[in-house]
C-alpha cells in the first residue's frame, strides 16, 4: 500500500502510527497540497491529504475513514476496545482530539491574514483551552510504556500534543496562550512522553516542508 501524506501533517502521522502498530507494510509518498502540481485531487474528492492506496488499487482518504478502514480490513492487533464503555472512552478521546487539532489548524492559517478577527480567534482558542482541560480529565494518570498496547484515542491525542508544540517550536502562534499545554496539565506531559518513545511515534516526527503560510494563506484568498 501507498501512504499519500505531507511532511508536517498530523493527520497523516495517525495513520502511519496506526500503520506500523498494526505491522502493515506501506510505501509513503510526499506531497504539498497547496502548490502547483500537488496529486491530491488524483485521489480524493475532498482534496486534502492523508490518502491511502490500497494494495487492489482502491483510494481510501479522510485520516478519520482511513483509521476506521484499517479498523475493519487489519484488526489485528485491536486498536479500539470490544467492551462498550471503555470503547466509547477511546473513541470520545480521539474526536476531542481530532476537533482541538482542528481548531488548532485553522487558528494558524487565520493569524496569517493582514486582518485576522481578534473575536473569532478568541472564540477558537478558547475551545483549545477547554477541549485540553477536558482531554486531560479523559487522560488522568494513563503513561502507556512502548510495551503496553495503545488505541486510536491515545494515537489522535498524542498527534494533536505534537502538532500543538510543533506550532510553537516554528513561532506560527506564539501570542496563543492556550497553546502553551505543558504548563498547564503535567499528566498530558507524562502522557505525551511515554507515547513519543514508542518506535511508531519515533519513526513518524512532524517536519516542516519549505512553505511560506502567508503567502498561502493570500494566495487561498485571492
Amino acid at each position: 500500500m501507498k501512504l499519500i501524506n505531507a511532511t508536517p501533517s498530523p493527520y497523516g502521522r495517525k495513520v502511519a502510527i496506526a500503520m506500523k502498530e498494526k505491522g502493515i507494510a506501506y510505501d509513503v509518498q510526499y506531497d504539498v497540497p497547496w502548490v502547483p502540481g500537488t496529486i491530491v485531487g488524483d485521489y480524493s474528492p475532498l482534496q486534502q491529504l492523508p490518502i491511502l492506496i490500497t494494495d487492489a488499487g482502491q483510494n481510501v482518504y479522510d485520516s478519520s475513514y482511513i483509521l476506521d478502514w484499517l479498523e475493519i480490513n487489519y484488526p489485528t492487533p485491536p486498536l479500539l476496545a470490544t467492551t462498550p464503555t471503555e470503547r466509547s472512552h477511546q473513541l470520545l478521546v480521539r474526536m476531542l482530539a481530532e476537533r482541538i487539532a482542528e481548531f488548532a489548524q485553522i487558528i494558524v492559517f487565520e493569524i496569517q491574514r493582514p486582518d485576522p478577527s481578534l473575536p473569532w480567534l478568541q472564540r477558537q482558542t478558547r475551545k483549545i483551552g477547554t477541549g485540553l482541560a477536558e482531554l486531560s480529565k479523559l487522560i488522568g494518570d494513563r503513561a502507556p510504556s512502548p510495551a503496553d498496547p495503545i488505541n486510536l484515542g491515545d494515537i489522535a491525542a498524542g498527534c494533536t500534543l505534537r502538532m500543538l508544540d510543533f506550532i510553537l517550536e516554528r513561532n506560527f502562534a506564539t501570542t496563543i496562550e492556550e497553546f502553551a499545554w505543558r504548563g498547564l496539565h503535567p499528566n498530558l506531559v507524562a502522557y505525551a512522553a511515554a507515547l513519543e518513545s514508542r518506535p511508531s511515534f519515533l519513526a513518524t516526527q512532524p517536519v516542516m516542508f519549505e512553505l511560506n503560510l502567508k503567502d498561502v494563506v493570500e494566495e487561498k484568498a485571492a
